[in-house]
């Protein structure tokens, strides 16, 4: 009997990669995504059998959607990953409270809500896991981000939160990508701070079976955060970066 997963966010590329190495190890997948058509062809490189998914089409928007959707599921994940999110544009979000309350929604109140309502359906026996992708942005506020930033520290401090409800019962995994070489990031970012989605994916897999509770896609975001947050607000709030 295959083990089961379900991949929130399925038609990202780290998602792919992440169904390329677990499907290798009799893992089935529970996959929301906006479309499944888009699921389905981009993993078409893959060749894997349509039976070894549940493909269910949600948007993170529809929170009443996606609660009525995970009433249909059953208790039986091994664990969940969750992959979605979204940068915005915080010189719009400013003068746009729709926008502004859009990212908020997207990046920290409904995957909170829905992580609460999936928690039901993941085994609590030490072995279930919960994999978050948040983002160094999270790490310290900037204007540059600043609605982003918010909603992704505000996501940080509730896996801290879950970790300690949960502890000795379910692995909570918090992850800090950084840039991955997708399409925003390919041009306008250090090339020796970008990873692929295939590493991406790798280094994800060895923290869920480590155990661990926070993991860097590159380990360079872990040094250059803690310098960032050494920087006293006196001077912190004077930098354009």
């Amino acid at each position: 009997m295959s083990k089961k997963i379900l991949i929130y966010g399925g038609s990202s590329l780290i998602s792919k990669e992440l169904i390329n190495i677990l499907v290798k190890e009799n893992y089935s997948f529970v996959i929301f995504c906006r479309k499944a058509e888009i699921f389905f062809n981009n993993i078409s490189s893959l060749n894997i059998e349509k039976n070894k998914f549940d493909v269910f089409e949600a948007d993170l928007l529809d929170i009443h959607k996606n609660f009525e959707l995970i009433s249909k599921l059953e208790k039986n994940l091994e664990g969940v990953i969750w992959i979605a999110g979204f940068t915005g544009d915080a010189s719009k979000e400013f003068d746009n409270v729709e926008l502004a309350e859009n990212n908020i929604k997207i990046n920290f109140l409904h995957p909170i809500l829905i992580i609460n309502k999936l928690l039901s359906k993941i085994n609590m026996n030490g072995a279930g896991f919960l994999a978050v992708t948040s983002s160094a942005a999270g790490l310290r506020g900037r204007a540059k981000n600043i609605f982003y930033g918010s909603a992704k520290s505000a996501l940080i401090s509730f896996l801290s939160g879950l970790r300690q409800k949960f502890n000795g019962k379910l692995n909570i995994l918090t992850i800090i990508p950084g840039y991955i070489s997708t399409k925003p990031f390919k041009e306008n970012a250090p090339q020796f701070l970008i990873a692929t989605p295939e590493k991406a994916a790798q280094i994800i897999v060895r923290a869920i079976k480590s155990k661990k509770e926070i993991v860097y896609i590159n380990s360079l975001w872990r040094i250059i955060m803690f310098a960032i947050k050494l920087i006293p607000e006196k001077i912190f709030k004077k930098l354009k970066f």
